[in-house]
Formats: structure tokens, C-alpha cells, sequence
């Protein structure tokens, strides 16, 4: 009896320590798991929230801001033609989102993840009472927010001198190619009547009637030779193709942050953290949360503007466009088939093409293969640019080029002239 009197002591004293681990370190451990707890990094300096899952270290991405503002500094002290931008003090202003609170000035610019920037400005202001930004439509993102547009200039100098700055850029010819991606080959009534009308109208030999009227089918090299054209005489310009550098003027504001869309998702967590955000902006799943969003926008997008787009085509074409944009954008697989009659007039409920698009992308496999399309779509529409009018591109792109530490001519361009660039029994562009 006395010999298991003493093994049940010795069993109930190890069941007590048994149960002070559970009660004391396992909550500890589901707080971490569910992102309710901020951790501490001491190799990096920094805290890191849950769910800001960077793919490199906080102290790298600080060296890399370092070295964008040092070749920055480094264009601005050489180019001279830097300063005979074309862009107003006005539009300068109103690309310059506030939020006096915090101290925080970004300078947004088209095409490059402003968007997604504007609804945490959105939550930021109080305007949005969500602190995931995914979970506000990007068709309402354009509101809730101050920028400098009304404030005079003396107010702006001291909100720029107290505040941390920071823009994000995008390589020039990849950011044009997204642009006319976006606002002309997919459906998109208003781009089409402002700058697909023009576009037919001054650089087509002998359009049709119903190009004249709709602008609806613009090729690549027509837009390009629009926009260097429109660079060149600052006629008939547009935000979402103006190069970088005069919508923030970064020679007379000294931004603390430059992030690339090449690095979007790195350097934006790196800006939250150094911008005490984390624990007002938060994500799930921030990639597929970002391919869910594009998704969702897309199909608003199209049938926001439905009517308008089915004067010029049948409403199948119109969503095929938009779902070839999503292949571009490297978001839906190449081998997943539209499944509709592009060339019958027919209704598709919004909610079935949604529904079909958010399984296609459940089917499209690794999101690293996916962004191959985007290689490959870009490679397609430069094949078709002569190296005369690559040439002039390459003059027009410059600035940009130099400031932001891009190559004048991307290399893989260059070397078109001496491989077959993509598919031949595949186009992303297809009219």
C-alpha cells in the first residue's frame, strides 16, 4: 500500500505541472496561431504581426528602400529634362493622399496597387469600419479619404515636412502594357469613347463606322504611338499612362519609402510595420485575397458599364476580353477554356461569370507558374512594336527609366529580335 500510495503522489504531482502547462502555455500558443499577438524579431529590429508573412527579411527591404532613394537623388542631380515636366501643380496635388492623424503622405499613382492603398486610407480616415482592406469593393475606392488637392500650398509644405512619404512605382513597359490591358483591350466604355475614339481617329488608316464610334478595338501599337504622342504635345493625356515621376515629382518631395510592384507585397508590409499600421490593417490571405479582389472587380467592372459596352459587342466577347485580362495578369491559368459563344448576343448572369471565374482560379494551380502569362503577354504585344517606334518609346520612358533604377530598354525586349516570344497557337490579345 505504501508503494502505491508513493507512485500515486509522484503521478499526481506530474499530472499538476501537466496541467499548469496547459492552462498557462496553450492559450499563448492558439493567440499565436490566430494572429491575435504581436511577436518581436530581435535579428531584425522590428515587430512582426501574424499574417505579415514577408518573403525576405525586414532589414533587406530596408537596404533596398535605401539604395531606390540614392538613385533617385542620383537621376535628379542629372537629368535635366526631369524638370520640364508637363504634368499641373494640381494634378500633382491630387495624387497626394493624407491622413493628418498619423502623419502619413502616399503618393498614388495609376496602375500601381493604388487601389488597394486607397481603401487603407479608407480605414485609416474611419470611413471604412472594417481593418481589412479586401473586404471593401475596389469600384469603391475613390472616396473617404483627403488628398492635397484643396489645401494651399503652404499648408502642404508643413503636412509633407511633419509626415513619412512613401509611393510605389512599376517597370514603364510593363505598367503600359497593364494600362492598355485594363482600359482598352478589356471592356471599358469610358476609356474606349475618351481615348479609344482618339485613338482610331488619329492613328488608323481607314477605320471602320463602328471603330470610329466605339474605339473598341485598339491594338498595342496604336496605343503606343498614341502615348508617345501625347507625351510629346501634352494633348489628349491620361493618369493611368502618364510616366511615374510627374504625378509625384520625387526631386522636390522626398519620399521615405519607394516600393515597385515587383516587390509589392514585401514592401507593403515593410511600410505598415515602419508606419505603426499593423494592428489597424490586417489580411487573411493576402495573395489569394488579392486575386480574389481583381476577380471581383473585373466582373463590376464589365457589367457596371453593360449597356455602353454592348453597343460595340456582344456581351460573351466582352466578358472573354475581360477574362483574357485575368490570364494576363497571371491570376487565371492559359489551359483554363471560356466557356461561352463569343460570337452570340446572349445574357450571362454577373453572379454565374463570378462564380465561374473564382472556381477557374480554385483550377489554375501555382500562382508562381500563373505569372509566367504576364511574361509572355508582355514579350506578345512588344513583338508587334517596331524597333523605330521602340526607339522613341525608349526616349518617352526615360525619365522614369533613370529615376526609379529600371533599364532605358528592357533586355528581354531586345532579344526578341531573335526567339519567337510566346505561343504561336496562343494569344493573349486576341480581338
Amino acid at each position: 500500500m505504501v508503494r502505491i500510495s508513493g507512485v500515486t503522489r509522484r503521478l499526481s504531482k506530474k499530472i499538476r505541472w501537466i496541467v499548469i502547462f496547459v492552462l498557462t502555455c496553450v492559450p499563448f500558443i492558439i493567440l499565436i496561431s490566430s494572429g491575435g499577438i504581436t511577436m518581436y524579431d530581435s535579428s531584425n529590429k522590428t515587430v512582426i504581426q501574424p499574417g505579415f508573412h514577408s518573403d525576405e527579411s525586414s532589414s533587406s527591404i530596408k537596404s533596398r528602400f535605401t539604395k531606390r532613394n540614392h538613385i533617385v537623388k542620383e537621376g535628379c542631380r542629372t537629368l535635366k529634362q526631369y524638370y520640364i515636366a508637363q504634368n499641373s501643380e494640381a494634378a500633382v496635388k491630387e495624387h497626394l493622399v493624407v491622413d493628418r492623424k498619423k502623419n502619413i503622405v502616399y503618393c498614388a499613382i495609376e496602375k500601381i496597387g493604388c487601389t488597394f492603398w486607397k481603401r487603407i486610407f479608407q480605414i485609416l480616415s474611419g470611413w471604412r469600419n472594417v481593418s481589412d482592406p479586401f473586404s471593401i469593393k475596389g469600384i469603391h475606392a475613390y472616396e473617404g479619404y483627403q488628398t492635397a488637392k484643396r489645401l494651399p500650398f503652404d499648408k502642404i509644405h508643413q503636412i509633407l515636412r511633419q509626415s513619412k512619404k512613401f509611393m510605389f512605382v512599376r517597370e514603364p513597359f510593363e505598367r503600359l502594357v497593364s494600362g492598355y490591358a485594363d482600359k482598352l483591350y478589356s471592356p471599358n466604355a469610358a476609356y474606349w469613347n475618351f481615348i479609344g475614339r482618339y485613338i482610331v481617329a488619329n492613328f488608323r488608316d481607314k477605320p471602320t463606322n463602328l471603330s470610329l464610334e466605339c474605339g473598341h478595338d485598339i491594338t498595342f501599337e496604336e496605343f503606343v504611338k498614341y502615348f508617345i504622342y501625347s507625351q510629346n504635345t501634352n494633348e489628349h493625356r491620361d493618369a493611368h499612362f502618364v510616366p511615374s515621376f510627374e504625378h509625384c515629382r520625387p526631386c522636390e518631395i522626398e519620399y521615405d519609402y519607394i516600393g515597385k510592384m515587383e516587390t509589392f507585397k514585401d514592401d507593403t508590409f515593410q511600410i505598415i510595420q515602419e508606419l505603426n499600421l499593423q494592428n489597424v490593417v490586417k489580411f487573411t490571405d493576402f495573395q489569394n485575397e488579392t486575386d480574389v479582389d481583381a476577380i471581383i472587380d473585373t466582373v463590376d467592372y464589365v457589367y457596371s458599364m453593360k449597356r455602353a459596352i454592348e453597343k460595340c459587342m456582344p456581351l460573351p466577347m466582352a466578358l472573354f476580353r475581360s477574362f483574357r485580362k485575368l490570364q494576363i495578369r497571371g491570376i487565371l491559368s492559359k489551359n483554363i477554356k471560356f466557356p461561352y459563344d463569343t460570337s452570340k448576343q446572349m445574357e450571362i448572369p454577373p453572379l454565374e461569370y463570378k462564380r465561374f471565374l473564382l472556381k477557374a482560379h480554385e483550377k489554375s494551380g501555382d500562382a508562381k507558374l500563373r505569372k509566367k502569362n504576364r511574361e509572355e503577354a508582355f514579350l506578345e504585344a512588344y513583338s508587334k512594336i517596331s524597333t523605330i517606334l521602340l526607339d522613341r518609346l525608349k526616349k518617352t520612358l526615360l525619365i522614369d527609366t533613370v529615376l526609379f533604377g529600371y533599364e532605358e530598354l528592357p533586355k528581354k525586349i531586345t532579344d526578341l529580335e531573335n526567339k519567337t516570344p510566346y505561343n504561336e497557337n496562343f494569344r493573349f490579345f486576341t480581338m
